[in-house]
């Protein structure tokens, strides 16, 4: 066998199934994920919530204000927020949902399979918070599938 042929295969494997580095300084592609909500009787996914990752815009400006709120909430109070108590456990609990829904409401970008006596809804973020609101499973789904990186990382 020709160790130059072997070598070469090596590389192109590589190149094929490593992670190209020049991806780095290009641009980077809108990679979206589909998170059902609604199935059929055979369980196959009729309506869901298209998210983008971590790595987008949307997710990474919300999680700044977040946290930059929450600093600002922490310095202003001049305590930290004490959850050995049963008020100040309800605040925290209260304070991280709330933070929680507001990265889910983030990434939500789209919608697919929602209508209104038939005809297909416009995408509305007014609609996916109170949705969440009465489906709270839905945000889980949703925060579920952006902890999973392999959803989004298309290169």
């Amino acid at each position: 066998m020709n160790t130059t042929q072997t070598s070469l295969n090596a590389a192109q494997a590589l190149a094929v199934v490593g992670f190209d580095i020049a991806n780095l300084s290009a641009p980077a592609a809108r990679v979206t994920f589909d998170v059902p909500v609604i199935f059929d009787a055979d369980g196959e996914p009729v309506a869901g919530i298209r998210i983008v990752g971590k790595n987008s815009d949307e997710y990474r400006k919300e999680s700044h204000a977040v946290r930059a709120e929450g600093y600002k909430k922490s310095a202003k109070r001049k305590t930290a927020i004490d959850a050995s108590t049963d008020e100040g456990a309800d605040q925290l609990v209260h304070v991280i949902d709330d933070n929680q829904k507001r990265l889910a409401l983030a990434v939500a970008v789209d919608w697919y399979g929602f209508t209104s006596n038939g005809a297909v809804v416009p995408f509305d973020k007014g609609l996916i918070a109170t949705a969440f609101d009465k489906y709270p499973t839905w945000q889980d789904r949703v925060t579920a599938a952006l902890e999973n990186d392999a959803n989004f990382l298309k290169v």
